[in-house]
């Protein structure tokens, strides 16, 4: 089954790494599709939950506060939790609780946060995500310093974990760079797939007026996050025009 995943992506993964992220996106039809979502709904960073705003766990490693803060400040009209969450499983280990069911604990925070803004909540299972069961078929991790993109929405794009970085600080944006990668390096990712030939690639999304969220600024975060990976994680990127 990992070997099917893999080669669905291997045309738009290798084209990706060959032209280089800005001729790559310059080259898709309508790209400009992918930066104007119609739903400002917040998902998980996962690459089965398409959304207009991502966190890690729609936030719960922020708690209640921290997440709807940020939910409000990028107008989210709706919260989601989603089945197999990574990071309700973070929480649930680094809080002392039982990972078995740490679904149950990121449908009560998404539920609590939904609340809290006065939005409604919705759960996705596994049949209503665009990845399968125990996979993750990520080959990228988007760092989106626009905050508006949403690689769903064009099936040019690979599916990637989303980073919304222009809602973020740059210490928790790293940190969940930083699940990412271990989700896509780990057993629950294509692992071992991923080689200095074929590596993970973080796509850093600049924005193109804002000096704070510039390609430059962006790519100058992560590349000691990939060089601390070794040459399986690579660092692209390019400026958002459209």
């Amino acid at each position: 089954m990992t070997n099917k995943y893999w080669e669905q992506q291997s045309v738009s993964v290798n084209r990706l790494r060959q032209q280089g992220a800005q001729n790559f996106f310059q080259s898709i039809p309508n790209i400009q599709h992918a930066f104007h979502p119609g739903e400002r709904w917040l998902c998980c960073i996962d690459e089965g939950c398409p959304g207009g705003v991502n966190l890690a766990g729609s936030g719960i490693l922020l708690g209640v506060e921290g997440a709807a803060r940020i939910a409000h400040d990028a107008g989210v009209t709706a919260i989601t939790s989603h089945e197999e969450c990574g990071a309700a499983k973070l929480w649930a280990k680094q809080s002392g609780k039982n990972a078995e069911t740490s679904d149950d604990y990121g449908k009560e925070f998404s539920a609590e946060l939904a609340k809290r803004l006065g939005v409604s909540y919705c759960h996705l299972p596994l049949s209503e995500m665009t990845r399968p069961a125990g996979l993750h078929v990520a080959r990228v991790i988007y760092y989106d310093g626009t905050g508006t993109f949403d690689p769903a929405r064009l099936p040019e794009l690979p599916p990637g974990f989303v980073i919304s970085r222009r809602y973020l600080d740059t210490e928790y944006a790293l940190r969940e760079c930083g699940i990412a990668i271990s989700i896509a390096l780990g057993d629950h990712g294509f692992g071992a797939r991923f080689t200095p030939k074929e590596p993970l690639l973080i796509v850093a999304i600049g924005h193109p007026t804002d000096p704070v969220l510039s390609l430059e600024k962006l790519r100058a975060e992560l590349e000691p996050v990939a060089a601390a990976e070794g040459p399986r994680v690579a660092v692209d990127g390019l400026v958002a025009k459209w």
